[in-house]
């Protein structure tokens, strides 16, 4: 007991020095994490340049071709869990806008496409095997839905892709096709999924184009000129 009380009295005795030493310890360590931040801040910064130019380029391919994609590297005043700076996209979407945060004047189509552009970058790297995408269609259609459906055979290239769409050219794009559907049974929902092969395929993608038939003779002619090209597209890649 009387050591415990020595040692106890000796820490009571010896805290203002302790502090100090404290306080003089912290401050060594900020010095270092400053110098650490600095680094890495200019790191984050020539990598924002490259990555801005990709993401440009991939957003042309998107049929984005006149916007204006910026990475803004903002030291923090103080330091935070993601280190010494912020990091915000901001965007120009249309020729003579000022650029300004993605999340504020994108449109849905256009967050979908940032986000694929994106998906896209870091596919070539991350060691991701399979990559998700629920619904990446929204809010495009026509031309535009014709070159998502081939970025995301890009991307294939390199990781296994699954894709929930309701887009004829996302799915006639894919080498498999599967069809979810829900139905009641006994008073509880009941998912299915089936895949879909052959004759099966080109009337549900007829049905996509049509939205009611799947027996339209322009619809299934359509739908298997789709698959054709498609098919053309994934062996020339």
């Amino acid at each position: 007991y009387r050591e415990r009380a020595a040692k106890k009295l000796k820490e009571l005795e010896g805290a203002d020095e302790l502090a100090e030493d404290l306080e003089n310890e912290l401050a060594d360590i900020r010095i270092q994490m400053k110098a650490a931040a600095a680094k890495i801040t200019k790191k984050r910064r020539d990598a924002a340049k490259m990555l801005e130019q990709k993401v440009t380029g991939e957003l042309a391919f998107l049929d984005m071709a006149k916007v204006r994609f910026h990475i803004e590297v903002t030291p923090l005043p103080d330091f935070s869990a993601a280190g010494a700076d912020k990091i915000g996209f901001l965007v120009s979407t249309n020729p003579g806008e000022p650029l300004l945060p993605l999340s504020k004047i994108a449109s849905g189509g256009e967050l979908s496409r940032v986000m694929l552009s994106l998906k896209a970058l870091s596919a070539e790297r991350a060691a991701i095997p399979s990559m998700v995408f629920d619904e990446i269609d929204t809010g495009i259609s026509g031309r535009t839905a014709q070159v998502v459906a081939q970025k995301m055979w890009d991307i294939a290239r390199y990781r296994q892709v699954i894709c929930v769409t309701h887009l004829q050219q996302i799915a006639a794009m894919a080498t498999r096709h599967y069809l979810i559907q829900k139905a009641e049974n006994n008073g509880r929902t009941n998912t299915s999924v089936t895949e879909l092969t052959g004759e099966a395929r080109v009337r549900e993608l007829a049905r996509m184009l049509s939205g009611v038939s799947e027996n339209s003779e322009s619809g299934l002619a359509h739908a298997r000129t789709m698959l054709s090209e498609a098919q053309a597209y994934r062996e020339k890649q």
